[in-house]
Order: C-alpha cells, then structure tokens, then sequence
C-alpha cells in the first residue's frame, strides 16, 4: 500500500476529484498540490469535498499560485484582485459567491507551500537552484517556479513531486530528479494522482 498519494492541480474540477477518489486506495496520506480554485466550474464542491476528506484521513494541503493570488486579493491588494479575475477567479466567486466564507478562507490560509519528507519533497511549483525548501526565504517562489527548475537535472537527494506546468501529453512527466503530476485537467486531460512509493 502506499505511504503517499499526490494529487496534482484540480481547478475546481469537482467530478474528476470524485471519480479519482473512487480509485485510490484508502490507506496512505494524501498531499494535494495545490490549485483548487479558478477556472472550473465547482470550486465550491471541491473545497466542501476537500474539508470533508480531511475529516476522514490524513491529508496534507499544499498552496498553489492560485490560491496564493485569492488570498491576496481577498485582503483588498487591487493589483492582485485584477490578476487573479484574471487568471480565473471569476469561476471561484461564481461558485463560492460573495463574501466569501470564512470556513473556506481559512483552509486557504493554512495551506502548506511545501511538504517534505526523507524521500520526497512534495511542492506547488518548483525550486530555485541549489536550495532545498527549507533553505527558500521566498516560499511564494515555490509557487510560481518554471525555469530553470524544470529544465535542472539537479539531484536535491530526495524526488521532488510538483504540479503547475500543465504537460502537453496529459501525461505524468518523469525525470530521475523530479516528477510533474499537473496533467492538465482544466485542459481536457486527467487528474493525476501519484502513489509513493509504487509510483
């Protein structure tokens, strides 16, 4: 059985979260990847799903940009809110309405913006060279990370599991330093979950 179940970007994508639940085994801890909100049409019933799960098993939730980019417009940052309806926020307070619960405001809050463990370093985004989480003094550019990070054969000395760079295929990206589970759903691929250490 695996210790650790990845679960890559959702997007508010409620019907694929429940169908991927349906598949996955009911032992090891879960660590979603961040990007609930945005662009999909339930965000409201991934976020109640997401709570209740939470109740019912060891789960661990990362943060991703998205939810990043909500909190900060939530707190009244105009350029941040201007950004965020960009990049989809209008579908979360289509779904969520206004204001905006507090229940739901809270899980956001103490989201994770990384999880690591002896082998595996689980992450929204990526890495900056040469760091390991702990050492990142901007934990938001953990968040954002593209480049170099995915282009870096860097070995960190455990896997890095990450989401946020959709993969053209909708296929999981394996490296031997790292691997992508972001397999584009909100684009019509899957959504991904990853069981460690089976793979």
């Amino acid at each position: 059985m695996p210790e650790y179940i990845a679960i890559g970007d959702i997007h508010g994508l409620d019907d694929l979260l429940a169908a991927l639940l349906t598949q996955l085994p009911d032992e090891g801890t879960l660590v979603f990847l961040g990007d609930y909100l945005d662009r999909g049409p339930n965000v409201k019933g991934v976020l109640d799903r997401l709570l209740a799960l939470e109740q019912e098993r060891r789960c661990v939730f990362l943060r991703g940009n998205h939810e990043a980019m909500a909190l900060r417009a939530w707190d009244g940052d105009g350029r941040a809110l201007r950004d965020w309806l960009f990049n989809g926020g209008t579908a979360t307070l289509a779904s969520l309405g206004e204001p905006i619960a507090p229940c739901y405001r809270d899980f956001l809050q103490r989201s994770r913006y990384y999880f690591a463990t002896a082998a595996y370093i689980f992450v929204h985004g990526g890495l900056p060279p040469g760091m390991q989480p702990e050492e990142v003094t901007d934990p938001e550019l953990m968040l954002w990370m593209r480049e170099p990070f995915l282009s870096s054969t860097e070995d960190r000395g455990r896997l890095v599991i990450h989401a946020h760079t959709p993969t053209h295929n909708h296929r999981p990206d394996v490296r031997t330093n790292r691997i992508n589970i972001d397999t584009g759903a909100i684009y019509g691929g899957p959504l991904t979950a990853l069981l460690l250490p089976e793979r």
